[in-house]
């Protein structure tokens, strides 16, 4: 069975539509877990009103605190399912009819391959406008991310890998579900590591969602190749070098957390990114360079080479 896992907080404006495409899906063996992390809004009735016309399907919960984010609402309903499958879903934007098919496919060629390792899918996505408009056919374009770049020592500077395409096999929920949500940057990016370096990420080249722009998205789509996004990039550059500690930071969480179970050579590459500050400027971007560990577009390894 497949856990297809919803994260809402304040989701009234576009919940519904998102739960319906799940109905609407081609694959039928999975339930949704809603859990409301005290909207303030309507949320958690339409939720609860869902379920209620859905028994075997929906599953509604809410938390009697706030989780305080995102990624620790998510990684809690992670850490409660026995699922053998569990899938990421946004409140706000809406899935194509095959998107579980065509992941669990996917997946179902991973463990072929390679067994009862911890195994990652995600997807393709299209950016659409508040009204489903695409806008860019392509994230991973948009964006500059290059999805093939998928082994450790890219993903430690830069995640590729966005949270609510991902499809998870049994062998990775029990490698992160009790990992600190507190010391993520965000879940799908901690999740992208650990599968990078105990397993396997595959990806499903064909946008099978479209990722609603609109005003209170949490995290959006910036185009890093138009002039808009290089005029962030500039204006945004006194926190380059803030941003670029954050993923050392992560980097050391994450060794931290993993280390008694981490390969001689998974560590390595890790030790060799966190051991990156110590060092001068100049032997900082040498070190980068030489261990590919750079961003996947011209204008964030740019910048990442100046503000090491």
């Amino acid at each position: 069975m497949i856990a297809i896992l919803m994260a809402v907080y304040n989701g009234e404006k576009y919940l519904s539509e998102q739960i319906d495409s799940i109905l609407a899906q081609s694959e039928s063996d999975w339930q949704l877990f809603i859990n409301d992390d005290c909207s303030s809004d309507g949320s958690y009735d339409i939720a609860v009103k869902y379920a209620k016309e859905h028994p075997e399907r929906i599953i509604v919960s809410r938390n009697s605190s706030p989780s305080g984010s995102a990624c620790a609402n998510f990684m809690g309903m992670l850490g409660r399912t026995d699922a053998e499958y569990a899938m990421f879903c946004d409140q706000d934007d809406v899935w194509l009819p095959n998107k579980i098919k065509l992941t669990l496919q996917k997946m179902k060629e991973l463990e072929k391959s390679f067994g009862n390792t911890p195994l990652l899918v995600h997807t393709e996505l299209s950016v659409t406008d508040s009204e489903l408009s695409i806008t860019a056919p392509s994230f991973t374009r948009f964006q500059g991310l290059k999805p093939r770049y998928n082994s450790l020592n890219r993903l430690l500077c830069q995640n590729n890998v966005t949270g609510c395409t991902v499809m998870m096999n049994r062998a990775l929920i029990e490698l992160v579900r009790t990992a600190p949500a507190d010391k993520m940057l965000m879940h799908d990016w901690w999740i992208a590591l650990a599968a990078a370096a105990f397993g396997h990420i595959g990806f499903v080249d064909e946008p099978l969602i479209k990722y609603r722009q609109h005003g209170n998205n949490q995290l959006g789509a910036v185009n890093n190749h138009s002039l808009k996004g290089i005029a962030g990039f500039i204006a945004k550059s006194g926190r380059a070098k803030e941003r670029i500690n954050a993923t050392y930071n992560q980097a050391r969480s994450f060794y931290s957390f993993y280390k008694d179970i981490l390969s001689p050579e998974i560590s390595a590459v890790i030790n060799a990114y966190i051991d990156i500050p110590t060092h001068p400027k100049l032997s900082r971007t040498a070190l980068l360079v030489k261990n590919k560990f750079l961003k996947q577009n011209f204008m964030s390894a740019a910048g990442q080479l100046i503000f090491c």
